[in-house]
């Protein structure tokens, strides 16, 4: 595989998945309830972690 395309596809996988967590905090927000927060508290904390995978390349 190019390096380019593999670029690219890194770049919209992290894309999607910063979206799908965002979606699920959005989705959890209007229910109460300590199921709801560990839904939301694991969405958010895999937006850190995908600043992670970014970020690894520059350590």
């Amino acid at each position: 595989m190019k390096e380019s395309t593999r670029g690219a596809l890194l770049v919209t996988a992290r894309t999607l998945v910063a979206a799908g967590c965002v979606a699920v905090v959005v989705a959890a927000r209007p229910t109460a309830g300590w199921g709801a927060l560990a839904i939301m508290l694991a969405a958010l904390a895999g937006l850190p972690a995908v600043l992670a995978s970014y970020n690894r390349r520059f350590l």
